[in-house]
C-alpha cells in the first residue's frame, strides 16, 4: 500500500486542475439588483431594481442572511478584446496583516492613496465579499428542494462598496456580551472582528446612491433581529465547516492569474446578452409556509440538524 504521507516532499510538484463549474449549480448563490426589466433564457422575467438570488429566487423586494464569512478583497480588472471583456490582472485575498501580496509576489498598496500612486495599482479597487445561510426575517434557514440551507452572497463593489463597509464596521463596534471565555482584550477584540456579525439576521434591501454618472443601486443592510446564543454558536461551526467552500470560490489567485481571470460570482446584470439558470418563475414557485413563531432562547432552530 501506497502511503500519500510518504510523498509529501511532491506537494507542490504536481498540476492542479480546475473545472469551471455554472455559477448557479455552484455552493454559494449571487445576490444581485437586476439592472433592467427583461427575460432570461428560462423565461423568468427579472424586474428592474428587484433583488434576484442566481439561481434561487427571484424579484425579490428583501433579503435576509445570517452572515458565514466576511473577506475584504483587492482586485484589478481591466477590459480587453473587442467585446471588452473585463477580467481580472491581478488580485489579493489580503492573507494576514500588511503588507499583502499581490499576483506574482508584488506587494499591494494598504490604501487608496498607496495604490493611486502607483502606476500598476491605480485601478485595482478594494472589494467586500459577504457570505451567509439565506433565511427568512426570524433566522429560519430557508431550504432547498433538497432540504439543505442555500448559502447566498453578495459583492461590495464599486458604488456598492461603501453600504456594506459601514454596516459591517457598525457591527464591529458592539458591545455585546462576550461568548468566548474567559473574557481577554484579544478575545473581545476577536469576536467583535470575527462574531458580531454573526448574532443578527441581516436584512438587505434595495437603496440608491448619487454618483458623476447618476443615481445608482445600491446594497442597503441593516439588522434584523439578534440571534439566541446557541444559534450564534452554531453558525460559528457552520462557518468553520464551510470556509474551505469559501476560499476555493472566491479566492482567484487560485485561478488562471497567467492569462488573466474573468470571474463568474456575480451576474452581469446590465448585460442583455447574459444568460440566467435554469428555473421557474418566481409567479410558478409554491408559496412558503409562514414562519409561526420567531426564534427565542427556548426553541431555537437546530442548525445541527442540516446538511450540507
Amino acid at each position: 500500500m501506497v502511503d500519500m504521507r510518504d510523498y509529501t516532499e511532491l506537494d507542490e510538484t504536481g498540476f492542479d486542475t480546475y473545472q469551471p463549474v455554472a455559477p448557479e449549480e455552484e455552493f454559494f448563490h449571487s445576490i444581485y439588483i437586476a439592472g433592467q426589466t427583461r427575460d432570461n433564457h428560462a423565461g423568468i422575467s427579472e424586474k428592474a431594481e428587484k433583488f434576484q438570488i442566481r439561481g434561487v429566487e427571484y424579484n425579490l423586494d428583501k433579503v435576509c442572511m445570517i452572515i458565514t464569512h466576511v473577506k475584504p478583497i483587492l482586485s484589478k480588472s481591466e477590459k480587453s478584446g473587442p467585446a471588452g471583456k473585463e477580467t481580472v490582472t491581478c488580485f489579493s485575498f489580503r492573507k494576514g496583516e500588511p503588507p499583502w501580496q499581490g499576483w506574482k509576489g508584488r506587494q499591494c498598496g494598504t490604501n487608496s492613496a498607496e495604490r493611486a500612486a502607483s502606476d500598476f495599482c491605480q485601478i485595482c479597487r478594494a472589494q467586500i465579499i459577504v457570505t451567509g445561510v439565506y433565511c427568512d426575517e426570524n433566522g429560519k434557514p430557508i431550504l432547498g428542494e433538497d432540504k439543505k440551507p442555500t448559502f447566498v452572497f453578495l459583492r461590495g463593489k464599486g458604488m456598492k462598496y461603501k453600504n456594506v463597509a459601514d454596516y459591517l464596521m457598525e457591527l464591529g463596534k458592539k458591545e455585546l456580551d462576550p461568548l468566548i471565555k474567559p473574557v481577554t482584550p484579544e478575545s473581545k477584540k476577536w469576536e467583535q472582528r470575527n462574531v458580531n456579525n454573526k448574532r443578527f439576521v441581516t436584512e438587505i434591501t434595495v437603496g440608491e446612491a448619487n454618483s458623476k454618472y447618476g443615481v445608482k443601486k445600491v446594497f442597503d443592510l441593516k439588522e434584523g433581529i439578534q440571534l439566541p446564543d446557541k444559534i450564534v454558536v452554531d453558525i460559528l461551526n457552520v462557518a468553520k465547516k464551510t470556509v474551505e467552500k469559501f476560499n476555493e470560490k472566491f479566492d482567484w489567485s487560485k485561478k488562471g492569474e497567467t492569462q488573466g481571470y474573468a470571474p463568474t460570482q456575480e451576474a452581469k446584470t446590465v448585460d442583455p446578452a447574459h444568460v440566467l439558470p435554469d428555473a421557474t418563475s418566481k409567479d410558478d414557485l409554491p408559496a412558503k409556509a409562514p414562519v409561526e413563531e420567531k426564534l427565542n432562547d427556548e426553541e431555537p432552530f437546530d442548525f445541527n440538524e442540516l446538511e450540507f
